[in-house]
């Protein structure tokens, strides 16, 4: 196997594929990237249980062939080499060889025969998308997505389809965020969920992306394709809660407070709360929002916002990375609050922009 292939065409293709190979495992061939140099292009494969990640550039190809490499140390190599570098690979025997102008770089290699593929996808459906649409929808809701959680279905991102619009959600179980958008497609009443790590690996891909997404679907799987290269995703087997059910009924009269005065409030309330106590006491009254905190320490913090707001008065405590989180996905310079009483969870969205909704339960503190 012998190529050339310019750093600035391979480098972005190599981060895609590299971002989602494991580093550390007890089969050394799952910290492996598989080479495929067939005539003009290289192709290149990462798969960990989960994703598979595949990708075709063009390249001048002398000698055809197959090998698999250490991802990482390969990106490593790649990526600190000059910008407009050229590169030529050999393989030989057991040995990748890489020349740039920097020198030589001499890397073990496992037969291509050894990488563990997956069996081929088989998809009943199939739907085009924005690629912009689809990183917004994610954008909006991602952030309420579990860590860890041993609900594994919390892990992850719904995508529901209804006759209407193509809705995604997440909850963490004490906070829930919806967006949705127009259904482009045919496809109604499904409901899939996307792993955690797939909804931020396609979002760091089509972050900058235009064009349309192709996405197909399975009972089992979910592929995303644009331009010559592939996400392909297991999908989370497990019955999502009822999210719709939890969405609280909005308020007579609503709260609507300037965003960036709050935010400041609320990141000045941060530097007294610690890692196990995130809570902040809001006391809404006419035309004032007070916020306080108190540490174990017994230090405290007291500030107060002008808001627009006629209603009786009413005290509660949110988590104040939950709300920062909120605020640093709505674009308009007020946030509407939607509270019924001290123990409710309070709605919150964007007056102008009703495609997203975000419920965020109370704490005790």
């Amino acid at each position: 196997m012998k190529f050339t292939v310019k750093k600035a065409q391979l480098l972005p293709l190599l981060t895609r594929v590299n971002n989602i190979i494991e580093k550390k495992s007890t089969q050394k061939i799952r910290t492996h990237i598989l080479i495929n140099a067939t005539q003009g292009q290289l192709e290149l494969v990462g798969f960990d249980h989960e994703i598979k990640i595949s990708g075709t550039l063009e390249a001048v190809v002398e000698v055809s062939g197959s090998t698999t490499v250490t991802s990482h140390k390969l990106f490593d190599v790649i990526r600190l080499l000059d910008n407009d570098a050229e590169i030529i690979f050999t393989l030989d025997a057991n040995t990748l060889n890489i020349v740039s102008d920097h020198g030589q770089f001499h890397l073990a290699t496992i037969a291509a025969d050894e990488y563990p593929l997956p069996d081929a996808y088989h998809f009943d459906e199939q739907l085009q998308v924005p690629a912009p649409m689809l990183v917004g929808l994610f954008y909006r809701v991602k952030f309420s997505m579990g860590v860890n959680d041993v609900r594994h279905y919390l892990n992850g991102l719904l995508l529901h389809f209804t006759e209407e619009n193509l809705i995604a959600a997440s909850t963490d179980g004490h906070r829930l965020s919806i967006a949705e958008e127009h259904n482009p497609s045919e496809i109604v009443d499904k409901k899939v969920i996307l792993p955690r790590k797939t909804v931020q690996e396609v979002s760091l891909w089509l972050g900058d992306k235009d064009g349309s997404v192709t996405i197909n679907l399975s009972a089992t799987h979910i592929q995303f394709i644009h331009n010559t290269v592939e996400i392909t995703s297991t999908l989370i087997n497990a019955d999502y809660p009822a999210y719709e059910t939890v969405i609280p009924e909005t308020a007579e009269t609503l709260m609507i407070i300037p965003k960036e005065p709050l935010k400041q409030a609320l990141n000045r309330a941060k530097i007294l709360t610690s890692e196990y106590g995130m809570g902040v006491s809001l006391m809404f009254s006419s035309w004032r929002l007070d916020l306080s905190t108190k540490n174990m320490d017994n230090e405290s913090t007291e500030e107060s916002l002008d808001i627009n707001y006629e209603g009786k008065n009413i005290k509660t405590a949110f988590n104040i990375n939950y709300l920062l989180n909120i605020i640093d996905v709505i674009d308009n310079e007020n946030l509407t609050f939607s509270l019924q009483d001290s123990h409710s969870s309070c709605l919150i969205y964007d007056a102008d922009k009703k495609n997203a909704r975000y419920i965020v339960m109370p704490m005790n503190i």
